[in-house]
């Protein structure tokens, strides 16, 4: 039974209240998902065109990566969907990641989890949050809640039905092959049925069945698609390798990509040296990846993003400034490539130009500690120790330090001048953290050293 007119708009209100809540437990944990401009802009751009499809929506959607290996995926209420990294590194294309997210958008759209709460009687903000925080417990070590909350997050089989039916028919209208949904489930479903025992995050939550697929099946053959599997495009192919190198061990992760650049043909190898360079350079492995991205750009691969950040790391301030700024000019938005600029430049001592960079990159993305702290070192060299507070005093919220910011925000009243734009913000940081905190900040202690680029006291 669909929600009615009153209930719906009831749920609206809700549903964006909880996802918000959950989104702000998620930026307050560390790690938990990609930063990385790259991996995100592939999700969120196949994410965009299908909420397209759609039409007018109460949600605004947003699309995050979970920085972990399984192979899964959830929608929380309010439009907010994630994808773990495992899944990305697994699709055979980006026609399945979008069968996969246009199934996750259904949920939301239809309003699957406050429908399945009506049944139980647990339609409330405050189970709703409790039920959905479950899903985030594992990685951001929360306690346990009770087994019989988790169990509310399996859909009924009736609104799985629906999920999929709704997918496909987004993954149609946004122009992706919905056949490849059904291809990417149906070699799970295989392998389920051999490996009963490893069945995927995904599927528990979403359980495959037998009479899911046919039904699935038969709402395909309607279509009069051919069903022939795409390959992985080149952005996916370099996704997956981001995805790899930071949700898998090196162990599971490099032996592929050398068996693919060993077995590969002459027309192959510059693809191949370019992948592996991608997988070493964000697994932080420099030398290797310094050695197969020369060879990838010598071959006439596009590699600055990468090599730029290997260059930097490896201290080749001069020529990780020229393929950085090529990477930027070709990518405004990417906010990795503006850091790592911001930090060749703070390296090569041009402490203004890094100023720039690093503040662009954080209105583009402002959940970076790191970047945050280089900006106050930035700012602290170029004479503002007031502006230097500040930035120390944002990456301490952003790593639940509530103490130490309070602590840096009243030091950036004390040295900002009275016209300085950023006074009126600190002073209402300065109250709310006091409240938070009862009104004691935390005085220097080893982080606020490390904060300000100062070595460890031993």
């Amino acid at each position: 039974m669909l929600l009615s007119s009153s209930s719906v708009l009831a749920s609206v209100a809700m549903e964006k209240e909880v996802g918000a809540d959950i989104v702000k437990q998620v930026r307050q944990s560390q790690g938990y998902v990609f930063d990385d401009y790259e991996i995100n802009a592939v999700v969120a751009e196949i994410g965009e065109k299908l909420v397209a499809a759609l039409g007018t929506q109460p949600f605004e959607y947003d699309f995050f990566v979970v920085n972990d290996d399984s192979i899964n995926a959830f929608a929380i209420p309010g439009g907010k969907v994630f994808v773990h990294a495992g899944l990305i590194a697994r699709v055979g294309s980006e026609d399945e990641l979008a069968g996969l997210l246009g199934h996750e958008i259904a949920h939301v759209a239809a309003h699957h989890a406050i429908r399945q709460q009506q049944k139980a009687s647990l339609a409330n903000y405050a189970a709703l949050l409790g039920i959905f925080a479950a899903v985030l417990n594992p990685v951001l070590g929360q306690a346990a809640i009770a087994a019989s909350q988790t169990a509310m997050l399996s859909y009924q089989r009736d609104m799985e039905r629906e999920a999929d039916f709704l997918g496909v028919g987004y993954s149609e209208e946004a122009g992706f092959d919905p056949h490849a949904m059904l291809q990417l489930l149906r070699v799970i479903y295989d392998d389920q049925k051999l490996n009963p025992t490893s069945i995927p995050p995904y599927f528990l939550s979403h359980p495959l069945t037998g009479e899911r697929m046919a039904n699935l099946e038969s709402r395909l053959k309607k279509l009069e698609w051919d069903g022939k599997p795409a390959a992985a495009s080149h952005r996916l192919e370099r996704a997956q390798a981001i995805a790899r190198a930071n949700a898998q061990t090196r162990r599971a992760a490099v032996p592929d990509y050398q068996r693919r650049l060993a077995q590969a043909s002459a027309a192959e190898r510059p693809n191949a040296l370019e992948m592996i360079g991608i997988l070493m350079a964000h697994g932080e492995d420099w030398a290797l990846a310094e050695n197969y991205l020369e060879e990838a750009e010598q071959a006439g691969r596009n590699v600055d993003r990468e090599l730029g950040r290997t260059y930097m790391r490896r201290g080749r301030f001069d020529e990780a400034a020229v393929r950085l700024e090529r990477a930027v000019a070709a990518q405004p938005k990417d906010w990795n490539a503006l850091s790592d600029l911001g930090a060749t430049e703070y390296q090569r001592g041009n402490y203004s130009k890094a100023a720039q960079y690093g503040e662009r990159s954080l209105a583009l993305y402002r959940y970076r500690p790191d970047v945050e702290r280089a900006l106050g070192r930035t700012r602290e060299k170029l004479g503002s120790a007031g502006l230097g507070y500040y930035h120390f005093a944002r990456a301490a919220e952003l790593e639940n330090r509530p103490a130490q910011a309070l602590g840096y925000y009243m030091k950036a009243l004390e040295q900002l001048p009275d016209e300085d734009e950023h006074r009126k913000d600190i002073a209402e940081k300065v109250k709310e953290l006091a409240k938070k905190t009862g009104g004691a900040p935390q005085r220097p202690d080893p982080q606020a050293r490390r904060d300000r680029g100062e070595p460890r006291a031993h």
